[in-house]
């Protein structure tokens, strides 16, 4: 199995896909770990990121896609840009679901995770992807 984890934070989407089983994975080499939404004002840029999604699922035809799911209401909600990104993403001819981190902790607690061949910036990334594997 194939699977895409994304965090959006400000206006980046952090990426982290794996191939394998839950067991054992091996975490993918993309072109790219993180996407950058440039100006959000601009219809290139947004149409910009918008293929470049597109591109990037085309390419290693993933299985399963999650985006990490941002509150909507109180004080840590997730900002309009990270929401506009969402609808980018899925606006993009693939299933993609939205996974609470509530969620994703419960599923993958007694998963060993460790992050020695990622960056600190993609671990909640890398936690929705081992969350898609782990729904086997």
């Amino acid at each position: 199995m194939k699977v895409c984890g994304i965090e959006l934070k400000s206006n980046e989407a952090i990426i982290v896909a794996l191939e394998g089983r839950i067991e054992d994975f091996e975490i993918l080499k993309l072109d790219y770990t993180k996407l950058k939404l440039q100006d959000p004002k601009s219809q290139d840029a947004v149409k910009d990121f918008h293929v470049a999604i597109a591109n990037l699922f085309a390419i290693h035809n993933f299985d399963k896609i999650a985006i990490k799911e941002r509150i909507m209401k109180g004080r840590f909600k997730g900002g309009p840009l990270s929401f506009k990104m969402e609808a980018l993403i899925q606006l993009v001819d693939e299933p993609v679901q939205l996974v609470h981190s509530a969620t994703v902790k419960s599923k993958i607690k007694n998963v060993d995770v460790s992050f020695d061949e990622l960056k600190k910036f993609q671990e909640e990334a890398f936690r929705v992807a081992l969350y898609l594997l782990n729904q086997e």
